[in-house]
């Protein structure tokens, strides 16, 4: 496949007009789409580029789209398509031998199949056979979101709507609602396998002998119940799975009740699922968020600090930090105070050295600051009165350190608790979680141990 590029081609897609389609047929159909593709056949661009769908596409959808020329005969193996939303131009024969760009059965994203070589209106054989085509799809893979653009005409497969007995029946699209909301209104009665296991909000019954379920109770049943009330559809309950939610294998595949909607064995698991990428959108899909849980975890209370450091601790880092610096501020302002003197010869000493007064300042200061006694006081009466106020200022210090000493030995004093995801992660802790996905969003293996 490539990507368009030919101006030749752009001009042609932009020139053609073809047949106009009804208004309204398709703007609700592509309303929630956050973009498109659409698929031309290799070799068949022109006559791709003339249909009337083409050109809605190309002049009328406002969205982005982006063009692609695909081979009609490749195989398609895998999954080409993911949660893409397509506008495929293909031919009858093609869908209904699930051939080429019909064989892909990714159920996530929408298919707008624009059958090219359908002129007019299906026949009653014709509608038959894309009919039983869709069946199979529905059977199969939950394929519904599909719609058949024909000449004037939109056709979807409605798997709840009855044809005799079976369910499932081709019919005309008027363009009211997408596909996800309109099909679900009245489901007919459609039995749908709904799986609850035990958790908070749910409490199954199983007999203790054989196993088996016996009955359901708790809010995800009351949910199921109406859901059931509204929707229109026959309730089958399912045996709880043991694995719960379920986990990716080391094989690639899951079990639990992700492992079942995979294989088909389910249809919807009423339980608080957390919302996230499970690797799995082409299968499954959450509905609208019912309640919220709070993320918990339980750390080990921090160690209490013991008794012979506990007074470094008995007051905060600032106001250390506070005593130490201001400390060291007084004794330069008794130095400044000193070389004043000295300039005045107010004081004369002359037989010490500059640094060695200055030294001695520094000490001085720290015994008034520490409210010791000095053994000299200076001969200038402006230190002293500096000094009579340092002394005051010790005093207020002081009395916070005593009281905040007699504060920690009163109420014990612990380390710092952890309070936050990183504090948890430098300490080394092991977290032990009950479910495994829980760890795929929480704690990832390039960042934490």
């Amino acid at each position: 496949m490539a990507v368009l590029a030919s101006l030749f081609l752009k001009f042609l897609l932009a020139s053609s007009t073809g047949q106009p389609i009804p208004d309204g047929l398709l703007e609700e159909a592509i309303r929630d789409l956050p973009q498109l593709e659409l698929w031309l056949r290799e070799g068949k661009q022109q006559q791709d580029a003339a249909n009337p769908y083409v050109q809605w596409f190309l002049h009328r959808a406002q969205m982005p789209l982006s063009i692609v020329a695909y081979e009609e005969s490749q195989d398609w193996l895998g999954d080409p398509f993911g949660r893409k939303n397509l506008a495929l131009v293909t031919s009858l024969g093609h869908l209904t031998s699930n051939r080429g760009p019909a064989a892909p059965n990714q159920r996530a994203g929408v298919f707008f199949y624009i059958l090219e070589d359908q002129a007019r209106d299906l026949s009653s054989e014709e509608q038959l056979l894309l009919e039983n085509c869709c069946r199979r799809l529905w059977m199969m893979h939950k394929v519904y979101n599909r719609f058949f653009l024909i000449g004037d005409s939109v056709w979807i497969y409605n798997p709840f709507q009855r044809r005799g007995l079976a369910f499932g029946r081709l019919v005309r699209y008027f363009g009211t609602e997408p596909l996800n909301k309109l099909l679900f209104h009245d489901m007919g009665g459609y039995p749908l396998r709904i799986q609850m296991f035990k958790s908070v909000y749910t409490r199954p019954e199983v007999d203790k002998e054989t196993g088996l379920l016996l009955g359901v109770t708790g809010a995800d049943f009351l949910v199921a119940q109406m859901l059931r009330e509204r929707l229109n559809f026959t309730m089958l309950l399912q045996q709880p799975d043991k694995n719960y939610f379920g986990e990716r294998n080391s094989n690639g595949t899951y079990n639990g009740a992700i492992g079942s909607i995979i294989n088909d064995g389910l249809d919807i698991c009423l339980t608080g699922f957390f919302v996230k990428d499970y690797l799995v959108q082409q299968y499954m899909d959450f509905t609208v968020a019912v309640y919220d849980d709070e993320l918990c975890i339980y750390v080990p209370k921090a160690s209490r600090i013991p008794q012979s450091i506990l007074p470094i601790f008995a007051v905060g880092y600032d106001i250390w930090l506070g005593f130490i610096l201001t400390a060291f501020g007084c004794a330069f302002i008794w130095l400044t105070l000193r070389l004043i003197n000295l300039k005045l010869r107010i004081v004369n000493l002359r037989n010490q050295h500059l640094l060695k007064q200055a030294l001695a300042i520094v000490v001085d200061t720290w015994v008034v600051w520490v409210r010791v006694n000095l053994s000299h006081l200076p001969a200038s009466y402006a230190e002293r009165m500096f000094i009579g106020s340092l002394c005051l200022v010790s005093v207020i210090f002081g009395a916070i350190f005593e009281s905040s000493l007699a504060t920690v030995y009163i109420h014990p004093l612990y380390y710092k608790d952890i309070n936050t995801m990183q504090e948890l992660d430098d300490s080394g802790l092991k977290v032990v979680y009950k479910y495994t996905s829980m760890a795929d969003d929480l704690f990832f293996s390039e960042t934490s141990p």
